[in-house]
């Protein structure tokens, strides 16, 4: 197999490349914003042909163009959750615990709602590629799409019942760090799962109204 990480250090987002060279088959998963023009380089590189553009998620106000524009250059499918509120007529929507198959590797998409509701995550061997369901070290507040409820029902049930060793690997990294592994999670997100799912929902409602008066003191230029 191979494994790329792709990143876009504007947004601190990044994206995953995964092939199966025997089969010359290749799936990306989150591909960030300007990042098609290196994908094609790495897919003509390996002989590499993309059969899937997998998204964790796609918001409200995001109409997916380049992601379209990437499968229209390269013939793949583009997946995202059943539960995605405005999908692009283009994609396929994926039921929850659909398995993928790339060349002779299984991908396995979970259901993870609570960032937006058709938030899906993506499992293959021993790594988990989760979006936004949290950063490295804390859980994302989200924006009006977020429901609380639903990420706390998606981490204590889907999310932190994988194993310890699972790797981590979500659409943000935090100053640099890009990859984390469940049982650090859990640990780390341990002050905000162990209460009720209540506290979680109260809890994440202050973060998201501290977020921009926190925003604004550390950039006070903007």
């Amino acid at each position: 197999m191979y494994f790329r990480i792709l990143e876009n250090a504007q947004h601190d987002a990044a994206g995953y490349l995964l092939a199966d060279l025997g089969h010359h088959r290749a799936v990306v998963i989150d591909p960030p914003a300007t990042s098609r023009s290196l994908i094609c380089a790495l897919l003509d590189e390996r002989r590499l042909q993309l059969s899937d553009v997998l998204l964790t998620h796609l918001h409200a106000n995001d109409d997916g163009h380049e992601v379209l524009a990437l499968g229209q250059h390269t013939g793949a499918a583009i997946r995202l959750g059943k539960l995605v509120a405005h999908p692009p007529e283009a994609a396929t929507l994926l039921e929850e615990d659909d398995t993928l198959t790339v060349g002779d590797e299984l991908i396995h998409a979970i259901a993870t709602p609570g960032h937006t509701a058709g938030c899906i995550s993506y499992r293959w061997r021993d790594r988990l590629f989760c979006g936004d369901v949290f950063d490295i070290g804390s859980c994302a507040a989200g924006n009006i799409e977020a429901d609380a409820g639903a990420l706390f029902d998606s981490l204590t049930r889907r999310i932190l019942t994988l194993p310890d060793e699972t790797l981590v690997f979500p659409a943000h990294g935090i100053r640099g760090q890009r990859v984390s592994t469940i049982g650090e999670q859990r640990r780390r997100l341990s002050q905000v799962t162990r209460h009720s799912r209540e506290a979680f929902v109260t809890e994440m409602a202050f973060r998201r109204l501290a977020r921009p008066a926190l925003e604004e003191l550390l950039n006070p230029a903007n």
